[in-house]
């Protein structure tokens, strides 16, 4: 396979912490760089720990925002990252596919997980402008972002939608062309190797003869994560199964029996929970996709997800569903896979090989080939 100078556009620096708005970019750079391509990742400025992995240009830009905190700040990026772009890159992927045109002749992939538009339209629904003047502000805000969002994926030979309903709005509502429409999933690397169940246990500070369920938070904020779903029905079915334990990973967890906050919002602290436990919960209250349940499937374990969680074209006996969010649904489909090792393997073993569809190299391969690229 011939190589190719690939230069990917991120939200942000790299980070540990799988569910970071970055960390496809990051995790498609990775791809592309198995497929033995020379891959860099733009980047706005921001603090980070985490560094690049390994065989990946990492190229910071810092921006002298004009008007910091603007809705059009993201084009702001793209203005100045397109500067840094390589004359001879045989592909450019934004992801998010952003805002702003880039220049030039470059052959552009954009990458749509979500929109700005509909976000702003979310966000501002929630509270009615206060005032004519506000009102004005919110009027030219969207019109400006409608107008930046519409360049960046007209600039694009490929758009990749994640998602149907995606892509029927990028065709209706952006006149994205349906020819020039591709189907996508979202790359999660695969992270720090998984401990085995004893020494997580033992790190973690429960016993190896109980049952254990994980709650891997889609973010640090517990309501949004819903850690309270998953403690109301951890209580439902503490009175079952003697000794059974929670663990909290990536968010505050209340103080209670039975109840353990594993701290840190990294893969290994991820792997290391997802280790110890007998079945995993995804209980997220805002939609979308979870990266953590893929990382869970991977490593062998009983998933149970709400509706909340989005997978595309998952087996029906991968993961478990519950119909709704009401806690004596998740308690009972909680309460049946641990009593019920069979069930658990049912969904262990459709759920291995449905996770491997997310690797980096696989999505960066169908990328690759929808642009022409090696």
């Amino acid at each position: 396979m011939p190589s190719a100078a690939v230069d990917v556009l991120a939200a942000g620096p790299p980070s540990d912490d799988p569910y970071d708005p970055a960390a496809s970019a990051w995790a498609l750079a990775e791809g592309f760089r198995q497929r033995g391509h020379d891959v860099r990742v733009l980047y706005p400025g921001g603090p980070t720990d985490a560094t690049a992995p390994a065989g990946i240009g990492a190229i910071r830009v810092d921006l002298p925002l004009k008007h910091p905190g603007a809705v059009a700040e993201p084009a702001e990026f793209a203005a100045a990252a397109a500067h840094r772009l390589r004359r001879d890159a045989a592909l450019v992927v934004r992801d998010p596919s952003g805002l702003g045109t880039l220049g030039g002749n470059h052959r552009v992939a954009a990458v749509v997980r979500s929109l700005a538009l509909l976000e702003f339209d979310r966000e501002r629904s929630a509270r009615a402008p206060n005032g004519v003047l506000e009102r004005l502000d919110v009027w030219r805000d969207r019109r400006t972002l409608r107008r930046l969002e519409r360049a960046a994926l007209g600039e694009a030979v490929r758009v990749f939608a994640e998602g149907n309903d995606l892509a029927e709005t990028l065709a209706t509502d952006f006149r994205v062309d349906r020819d020039r429409l591709r189907a996508t999933r979202t790359p999660v690397l695969a992270g720090p190797e998984a401990p085995a169940r004893a020494a997580a246990r033992g790190a973690i500070g429960i016993p190896t003869d109980v049952s254990a369920v994980a709650v891997v938070a889609a973010s640090g904020d517990p309501e949004r994560s819903g850690v309270d779903r998953a403690c109301e029905a951890f209580r439902r079915i503490r009175p079952l199964f003697p000794g059974v334990r929670l663990l909290v990973a990536g968010a505050p967890a209340p103080t209670e029996p039975g109840v353990h906050q594993v701290p840190g919002r990294d893969g290994t602290t991820f792997a290391r929970v997802l280790a110890a436990a007998d079945v995993a919960l995804f209980v997220p209250r805002l939609t979308g996709f979870d990266p953590g349940i893929v990382l869970a499937m991977r490593q062998g374990v009983a998933t149970v997800a709400l509706p909340t969680v989005r997978l595309p074209d998952v087996p029906d006996r991968a993961v478990r569903r519950t119909p709704n969010d009401d806690p004596g649904e998740l308690s009972s489909a909680i309460a049946e896979l641990v009593a019920d090792p069979a069930a658990r393997r049912t969904l262990q073993e459709a759920g291995a090989p449905y996770a491997e569809r997310f690797r980096p190299e696989t999505v960066a391969a169908e990328i690759a080939a929808a642009m022409d690229v090696g």
